[in-house]
């Protein structure tokens, strides 16, 4: 991982604590359950194999932060279920890139 990924990551995750402890616990869960899935995204690559997937999961997640900093509740649980919706086909579709890489190279005998 690249030190800007590691420097924005923890800029994230830093935002998300300070808004968290600001809105309800439905909002609450849903942010943390994008932020997860952003997480096993990039464990899968998804930021270099789905990268309009993976990119917008993470927009997605910074403007359910903002809209929960702002009290806009309903509007950041909808935001933050939209990220992790799309964190989820990140991974997928970096999963299924691995597999189609490691199969060439089976083809190619290495």
């Amino acid at each position: 991982m690249s030190r800007i990924t590691s420097l924005i990551l923890v800029g994230l995750i830093t935002l998300l604590s300070l808004v968290i402890t600001g809105c309800d616990t439905t909002a609450e869960r849903e942010l943390r359950r994008a932020e997860t899935a952003i997480e096993e995204a990039r464990e899968y690559a998804a930021d270099e194999h789905a990268t309009d997937d993976y990119n917008a999961a993470e927009e997605l997640l910074i403007e359910a932060a903002e809209l929960a900093r702002d009290d806009r509740i309903q509007e950041a649980r909808a935001a933050a279920i939209k990220s992790k919706l799309r964190a989820e086909d990140a991974t997928r579709k970096a999963k299924e890139r691995h597999r189609i890489l490691e199969a060439e190279m089976e083809e190619l005998g290495r």
